[in-house]
C-alpha cells in the first residue's frame, strides 16, 4: 500500500510538466508555469533522497521516459525563463548523475538509461541551447563580478556535460545497443568542435585557480578532456591519418592472403573425383583429409589452453576488477590498441580505430597544443593534490569518484603520447627540410614527468603489485602509466640540448631510486596467465626494456659501470645500490622465464615493437650469465620452440621479417643444447625436470647457478662433485635434503668427531675471546658451525660453564690475590678494550720468554722444585702445574744457558733489557748484548746507545702503540708503589737471587703481595726513557717514537727460535698451550726468591 502511495505520488510530480502541441502547423511545448514549477520541486525532492525509495524513483523515471519526453523539450521552449530553465536544469542535472551502491541488475537497468539521456542530448538545437547558456554565464558585469547566479547556472551546466560526456557508448552485446548509439561519444566531440566549446575549455583552464571550488571544478574538466583522449588516437591527431588509414586495409588482405596460401594442402588427386580421406586416431577420433600429403597441424592441448586468460571475477571488494563495471571507460585508441591485442575480453579491442573528420582532428590538435602549453601541469597537480588518503588507509572522498587514481593515471599516459609523438612529427618534418631537429619542450609535461607525478606512479606500482599481491586491473593502468614516463624519459635523455639530456638522467636516477626494477621483477616472476590480465605481462616487458636501455645509455656516456642507488620503503627506508647487470641477473628465474616463453608463443597478436622487446630481454637474459641458458633446457620449451617453428606465417620469407629475430633466438636456444650434449650425454634427461630454483633450507648447492654450471660441465664441477660423492657412499637425495634443512636450522646433531675435536682443542684456545669462532674453524666446513653453536656445546660437554663464556678464567681459576680490577667479570659478555689488549699483549711476549726463561727454570729444577718432578705444588691451580712441567722439560731439553752463566736470572731485568734494546735499536738485532744477569755490574741498568746517525726509524704501527699508550697508562696500581717493585737497575753487581735476598721483602710471593706487571713494565720503561733522554738521540722514547712492537717481538721470537732449533723440544711452547703471562711470571718469582 505504501509502494503505490509513493509510485502515485511520483506520477502526480510529472503530471503538470506540459506536452507537445500542434499550433499553427509547428509542434510546440506548452506548459502551465506555476504547475510546472510545483513538479519539479516535487521531482527535486525525490531524486534528493539517498535511500532506496530515491534509487527507485530514478529507475521508475527512466522507465517512464520523463527526460526526453518531458525534461528536454521543456528546457528547449523554456529556456530564456529566468524561473523554469534554472529549476529545469537542477531536476536534469541529478537524473543524468551516476547512483553508487546498486545491484548489478538494477546497475545495467540505470547505465542504459543514462544512455537514452546522453541520445537526448546529442540533437544539434539541444547542444547549441546548452552551449549557449554556458557562455552567457561566463559574462560578467560592469564591475567585473558575474551575479550569483549565472555562478549557479554555469556549474549545472558543466557538471551536465560531465554527467553526459562520462556515460560510456553501448558496445555490441551490450542491452540497447544500435548502430546509431555506438558512436554518441564521437558525435559529443564533433559538436564540442563545431560550437566552438573547446576554446571555452581553454579559457576556463587557464582560470580555474580562481574560481571557486576549483577542485571539484577542476575535476569535472577533467573529466570531460579525459572522454575525450578515450576516443582519440594521439598519433592519428600528430602525424594525420591519410597515409596511415589507406595502408590498414592492404595489409590486412596481404596477411591473410599469405597464411591461406601457406595452409593450404598440396592435392594429390584431380579436383573431378571431389572425394577425401579419413583419418582416425588409436583414440577413436576421425580427421578428413583431402590429400595423403597434407601437413599434420600441431593443435594446444588443455592444460595449454587452461593457462589461458579466463577474465575471473574478483573474490572479494580488495581486488574488484574495474574493467569489469560498466560505468569505467578505459583508454581505446594509441599503443593501448597494442597491448589490447592480447586480452580478448577489452569490449572494442578487435574494432577499427574511431574515424574522425580531418577538420576535427585539426580542432583537437590545436586544441591540446595549447592545452599542453598552458594548463596540463596545473591540472595534474590540482588533481593529484585531491588524491589524499586517510590515516587508516580508506581513500578520501574526493570529486573524481572511485576511479579518480586510474583516471589520472591514463589522463597523464595519453598526453605523455601525444606530446612524444608530436615532437617526433616536428622532428620529422624539419628533416625533411633539412633542417635542425627541435628540442622536446619538457617543460609542457612538467606535471606528467616530474619526481612528484615520477614518485606517485611509483607509489601506485607498489600499492597494486606486491603491496596488493596483483591487483590486476588497477596494475595495467598503473603500468601504462609507467610505460609513458619511461619511454618520455628516453627520448628527452636522446636530445642534443645539455641542459635537457640532465635532466632526462636526473629523472632515471630518481626513477631508479624508487626500486620500480625490483617491482617489475616481482610481477615477471608472481604473475599467473589463468587469472591475470596479458597487458600486465607486455606492460612490464615494454618497461624493464626501456630502464635498462637507459641504464645502458648512462653507462656508456660515463664510460663505465654505473652503481645506482636505490631506496627501500617499508617500515625502515632502507639504501642500496643496484646495476644493470644485477637487475637482469634477477630474472633469471624460471619463473620468469616460463611467463615470457608464454607471451613469446602470441606472437601473431603482438606488434613489431613488442616482439622485438621480448626477444631482446630474453635474450639478454641469457647472455648476462653463461649458466643461464641451461634454463631453457626443458621439453615443454622444445615443444613451444616446434610449434612456433611449423607455423607457415613464421617460415613464409616474403612475411617473416618482423619475426626474423625470434627465429634467431629459438635457433640460438636449440644451438646450445646440443653443444652442451656434446660434453654432457645426460642433458636429455635434463629436459625432464624443471628448473625450478629449490627452497633456500632444502638447497644442495650454493645457489641455482652452481647447478646450471654443473650441467654444462658434465657435472664436474667441485660443489657438484660433492653432492655425487656423499650419494655414492650410499646417502639419498632426500637424506641429504634433511641434513641440509637441519644446517639451515641449527638442529644437526654432534658427531663424536666433533666432539673430540672440541675436548682436544679447546685448552689451546680457552682463553681467547674468540674461543668459539676459533673452534669453529678446526671443525669440517660442511658442518657449518657457528661460535654460537660451538659455545653451546661446550656447555654440553662440561668444558666451561654456563655462566660465562670461553676465552674468560672461571671463578675457580682467579687467584685470590688478584686485584679486583683483575678478576673476571662473569655477568658481562663483552669483555673491555683494555682486557683484550692486555691478553694480545701477553701473547706477544710468551714467544720472546719462551726461551730467556730457560736459565731460571733450571735453577728451579735444581732447588727440588715440586713441579719440576711433575708432582703439583700444593696450592698451584692445574694450570700453573702444566706450565711448569712444560718449562721443565724445555730447559731439560736444552736450556743450559743458566746453568753455564752459575748465575739466577731476574726475570723482570731480562725482560726489560731485552725489550729496550729491541725497541731502541730494531737496526742492531743482528749484533745482540749480554743479558741482564750477563752483563758487567757497572753496565747494569744502563740506558742502551742512541742509535747511529742517519739510520731510519720503524714503521709506525699507530693502533697497537696507541692501545699501548692507553694500556700502561690506565693500568690499575697493584698491592704495592712502583719504588717497592723489584728492579734490576737497583740489583747491583751480585747475582739476581742476592739482591733479593737482601731486600726488605716478606717472604710471599710476588702474586700474593698484590704484584702488578703492567705496573713494573711502565715503571722500568720510564727510567730506561729518563737514561736515554739524557745522551742525544734522534728518536724520542718507546711510548713517543712510533717504536713497531710487533716487528721487534717478532724479530726476537725469530732469534730465539733458531737458537734452539738444533736441540729437539718434547713439548709445545707456552704460546701454543694458552697459559697466563702473569700467573707464569708470579710463579718464576717465587722461585727465584
Amino acid at each position: 500500500m505504501e509502494y503505490d502511495d509513493w509510485e502515485s505520488d511520483l506520477h502526480e510530480a510529472c503530471a503538470h510538466l506540459g506536452d507537445s502541441h500542434q499550433v499553427g502547423g509547428k509542434t510546440q511545448y506548452l506548459a502551465n508555469k506555476d504547475e510546472c514549477l510545483k513538479c519539479l520541486k516535487d521531482l527535486q525532492a525525490h531524486l534528493k533522497d539517498s535511500s532506496d525509495l530515491g534509487q527507485r524513483a530514478r529507475l521508475k523515471l527512466g522507465e517512464w521516459k520523463v527526460l526526453p519526453n518531458h525534461l528536454v523539450p521543456l528546457f528547449v521552449a523554456y529556456r530564456e525563463d529566468p524561473e523554469l530553465a534554472p529549476s529545469v536544469l537542477k531536476v536534469l542535472v541529478r537524473m543524468t548523475a551516476r547512483i553508487d551502491n546498486m545491484g548489478p541488475s538494477e546497475q545495467l537497468r540505470h547505465l542504459q538509461q543514462l544512455q537514452d539521456y546522453k541520445e537526448a542530448f546529442l540533437k544539434k538545437d539541444t547542444f547549441i541551447i546548452l552551449m549557449g547558456m554556458l557562455l552567457e554565464s561566463m559574462d560578467e558585469d560592469e564591475d567585473g563580478q558575474r551575479p550569483e547566479t549565472r555562478v549557479v547556472v554555469f556549474d549545472m551546466v558543466l557538471e551536465l556535460l560531465r554527467n553526459l560526456v562520462t556515460v560510456p557508448d553501448p558496445a555490441l552485446g551490450d542491452a540497447g545497443f544500435s548502430p546509431m548509439r555506438r558512436d554518441m561519444q564521437m558525435g559529443f566531440i564533433r559538436h564540442f568542435h563545431d560550437e566552438g566549446v573547446l576554446d571555452f575549455f581553454l579559457l576556463f583552464a587557464e582560470g580555474l585557480a580562481s574560481e571557486q571550488d576549483c577542485d571539484k571544478k577542476a575535476w569535472a574538466l577533467a573529466d570531460i578532456i579525459y572522454n575525450i583522449c578515450t576516443h582519440s588516437d594521439p598519433e592519428a591527431l600528430a602525424y594525420g591519418s591519410k597515409g596511415k588509414d589507406k595502408n590498414v586495409l592492404k595489409d590486412l588482405l596481404a596477411r591473410e592472403q599469405a597464411d591461406t596460401r601457406l595452409r593450404m594442402p598440396m592435392s594429390t588427386r584431380h579436383s573431378r573425383f571431389g572425394t577425401s580421406l579419413i583419418s582416425k586416431t588409436a583414440e577413436g577420433s576421425t580427421t578428413f583429409l583431402t590429400s595423403v600429403m597434407d601437413n599434420n597441424t600441431i593443435t594446444r592441448g588443455g592444460r595449454v589452453w587452461r593457462r589461458e586468460f579466463h577474465d575471473p571475477e574478483a573474490r572479494n571488494d580488495k581486488k574488484v576488477n574495474m574493467f569489469h563495471d560498466p560505468f569505467f571507460v578505459d583508454l581505446e585508441e594509441g599503443s593501448v590498441r597494442d597491448h589490447n591485442q592480447l586480452n580478448t575480453h577489452v569490449k572494442n579491442a578487435l574494432e577499427a580505430s574511431k574515424v574522425m573528420g580531418e577538420d576535427v582532428m585539426g580542432g583537437l590538435r590545436k586544441f591540446f597544443e595549447e592545452f599542453m602549453q598552458t594548463s596540463f601541469s596545473s591540472l595534474v597537480a590540482t588533481l593529484r593534490s585531491t588524491l589524499g588518503v586517510k590515516r587508516d588507509g580508506v581513500p578520501d572522498e574526493n570529486p573524481g569518484g572511485p576511479f579518480a587514481r586510474m583516471k589520472l593515471l591514463n589522463f597523464v599516459s595519453w598526453f605523455l603520447e601525444f606530446h612524444r609523438h608530436h615532437h617526433i612529427a616536428a622532428a620529422t618534418a624539419a628533416k625533411q627540410k633539412r633542417e635542425d631537429a627541435p628540442i622536446i619542450d619538457i617543460a609542457a609535461i612538467q606535471g606528467g614527468i616530474d619526481l612528484d607525478m615520477i614518485q606517485f606512479t611509483a607509489a601506485r606500482l607498489r600499492e597494486y603489485g606486491k603491496g596488493s599481491n596483483m591487483h590486476a586491473s588497477h596494475l595495467v593502468v598503473t603500468l601504462r602509466a609507467l610505460a609513458q614516463q619511461v619511454k618520455t624519459i628516453d627520448v628527452v635523455v636522446d636530445s642534443k640540448d645539455d641542459d635537457t639530456r640532465d635532466c632526462g638522467e636526473i629523472l632515471t636516477q630518481n626513477m631508479i631510486k624508487d626500486n620500480v626494477l625490483f617491482q617489475l621483477s616481482w610481477i615477471l616472476k608472481n604473475y599467473k596467465s589463468s587469472s591475470h590480465d596479458p597487458r600486465i605481462l607486455t606492460y612490464t616487458v615494454e618497461v624493464f626494456h626501456y630502464m635498462l636501455r637507459l641504464m645502458r645509455t648512462l653507462s656508456e656516456r660515463k664510460g663505465q659501470k654505473i652503481e645506482f642507488q636505490v631506496e627501500t620503503m617499508g617500515r625502515i627506508v632502507k639504501r642500496g645500490v643496484t646495476t644493470m647487470e644485477q637487475e637482469i641477473a634477477r630474472l633469471a628465474d624460471a619463473r620468469v622465464v616460463d611467463n615470457l616463453f608464454h607471451l613469446l608463443e602470441k606472437y601473431k597478436r603482438l606488434s613489431a615493437a613488442l616482439n622485438s622487446m621480448l626477444v631482446k630481454l630474453i635474450y639478454s637474459i641469457i647472455r648476462a650469465q653463461k649458466e643461464n641458458i641451461v634454463v631453457f633446457f626443458e621439453l615443454s620449451y622444445f615443444f613451444r620452440i616446434q610449434r612456433i617453428g611449423s607455423d607457415p606465417l613464421v617460415r613464409d620469407k616474403r612475411h617473416a621479417k618482423r619475426y626474423g629475430e625470434m627465429v634467431s633466438l629459438l635457433q640460438y636456444i636449440l644451438r646450445q643444447f646440443f653443444k652442451c650434449a656434446e660434453t654432457n650425454s645426460c642433458v636429455f634427461v635434463e629436459l625432464l625436470f624443471r628448473k625450478v630454483p629449490e627452497s633456500q633450507k632444502e638447497a644442495l648447492l650454493g645457489d641455482h647457478t652452481a647447478e646450471f654450471a654443473a650441467i654444462l660441465d658434465n657435472y664436474e664441477n667441485e660443489e657438484y662433485a660433492r653432492v655425487l660423492d656423499r650419494m655414492r657412499d650410499g646417502q639419498t637425495v632426500n637424506e641429504l635434503k634433511t641434513r641440509q634443512r637441519r644446517l639451515a636450522d641449527g638442529t644437526l646433531p654432534w658427531s663424536e668427531a666433533e666432539d673430540e675435536i672440541l675436548r682436544t682443542r679447546f685448552h689451546i684456545y680457552a682463553e681467547h675471546p674468540l674461543c668459539g669462532e676459533l673452534l669453529a674453524a678446526e671443525l669440517p666446513e660442511e658442518t657449518q658451525r657457528t661460535g654460537a653453536k660451538v659455545r653451546k656445546r661446550l656447555v654440553e660437554l662440561g668444558l666451561i660453564s654456563s655462566g660465562r663464556q670461553a676465552g674468560m678464567p672461571s671463578a675457580r681459576q682467579q687467584d685470590p690475590g688478584e686485584p679486583p680490577s683483575k678478576k673476571a667479570k662473569l655477568d658481562d659478555n663483552i669483555e673491555e678494550p683494555d682486557t683484550l689488549l692486555e691478553t694480545d699483549l701477553e701473547r706477544l711476549l710468551d714467544a720472546a720468554l719462551d726461551a730467556e726463561g730457560g736459565a731460571g727454570a733450571a735453577k728451579s729444577s735444581q732447588g727440588g722444585n715440586a713441579s719440576a718432578s711433575g708432582t703439583p705444588h700444593p696450592g698451584k691451580s692445574a694450570e700453573d702445574s702444566w706450565f711448569d712441567a712444560n718449562m721443565t722439560d724445555d730447559v731439560a731439553a736444552g736450556g743450559v744457558a743458566g746453568e753455564a752463566s752459575g748465575m739466577d736470572v731476574d726475570l723482570e731485568a731480562e725482560l726489560a733489557a731485552q725489550m729496550d734494546h729491541e725497541l731502541f735499536d730494531p737496526q742492531t738485532q743482528s749484533q745482540r748484548p749480554p743479558a741482564a744477569s750477563q752483563q758487567p755490574a757497572s753496565q747494569q741498568g744502563r740506558a742502551p746507545e742512541a742509535p747511529p746517525p742517519g739510520s731510519v726509524a720503524p714503521a709506525k704501527e699507530e693502533s697497537l702503540e696507541a692501545a699501548m699508550e692507553t694500556l700502561l697508562k690506565e693500568a690499575p696500581v697493584g698491592g704495592h708503589d712502583s719504588a717497592e717493585a723489584p728492579d734490576a737497575s737497583k740489583a747491583g753487581a751480585g747475582p739476581a737471587s742476592a739482591a733479593a735476598a737482601h731486600a726488605p721483602q716478606p717472604s710471599a710471593s710476588p702474586t700474593q703481595a698484590g704484584f702488578d706487571l703492567e705496573q713494573a713494565l711502565e715503571s722500568q720503561l720510564d727510567k730506561d726513557s729518563a737514561a736515554t733522554n739524557a745522551t742525544p738521540q734522534p728518536s724520542a722514547s718507546p711510548t713517543q717514537g712510533g717504536f713497531d712492537l710487533e716487528q721487534a717481538l717478532e724479530s726476537q721470537l725469530d732469534k730465539d727460535l733458531l737458537a734452539t732449533a738444533a736441540t729437539p723440544q718434547p713439548s709445545a711452547s707456552p704460546t701454543q698451550a694458552g697459559f697466563d703471562l702473569e700467573r707464569a711470571l708470579a710463579s718464576q718469582l717465587d722461585k727465584d726468591l
